[in-house]
């Protein structure tokens, strides 16, 4: 379990500590807005209303105590603020919600250990899942890396994992496949491909474009 603290509980900060809190971790959102955090004080661990560009606000909730630090706020000038405020307060890991590449490049300056940039994220995600017939879904580990959900190459169909040698020849990982909405490891090298099952893949994405023409 993980110590975080979600600063915004705008659209994508209130869906972020409701899935934190979900997954068994202690949350807490704080946002200056009182409807807002009425609206989810439920969903989280806790709840605050107060305004975080305040430094000395910031500083009563204790930042450096916590595992992560979000910073979920829309507007330029503030996340920016609160970003430096988290730093200098001793908050050990902070990431930080950008808006704009330029949003990015400052946040970064600011302090920011990551960057979250959602609109961007999930636009790619759906240019590559509507790009191609052949994967289903998409999730981006670095510029280059990602886990994609594709259905097997028609030459797979009916061999096995150790016989295509999938990882030497097409410097793919098979991790696991999907049948019936359902994800089951891929733990044997005797596993054989099918047409009825999607396959979870990690690699690079000029790789798995190989594999799914």
């Amino acid at each position: 379990m993980k110590s975080v603290l979600v600063i915004g509980a705008g659209k994508f900060g209130h869906h972020l500590a409701e899935y934190l809190c979900e997954m068994g971790n202690d949350v807490m959102l704080v946002d200056k807005n009182e409807n807002l955090i009425d609206e989810y004080s439920e969903q989280v661990t806790t709840a605050e209303i107060g305004d975080y560009t305040i430094k000395s606000n910031l500083a009563a909730l204790g930042v450096d105590d916590y595992d992560y630090v979000f910073v979920c706020i829309g507007d330029f000038q503030d996340s920016l603020v609160i970003t430096n405020y988290l730093k200098e307060l001793g908050a050990s890991y902070v990431i930080s919600k950008a808006s704009s590449l330029i949003h990015e490049k400052f946040l970064l300056k600011n302090g920011a250990d990551k960057i979250v940039y959602p609109e961007r994220d999930n636009a790619y995600r759906m240019a590559v899942e509507f790009s191609d017939s052949k994967i289903f879904d998409y999730f981006q580990l670095n510029e280059d890396i990602g886990i994609f959900e594709i259905s097997a190459p028609d030459s797979w169909l009916g061999k096995s994992l150790s016989s295509i040698n999938v990882r030497k020849i097409h410097n793919i990982t098979v991790i696991a496949y999907k049948f019936n909405e359902k994800i089951f490891p891929i733990n044997s090298p005797d596993y054989v491909f099918s047409q009825a099952e999607h396959l979870i893949v990690m690699g690079d994405r000029a790789d798995i474009k190989k594999i799914t023409k």
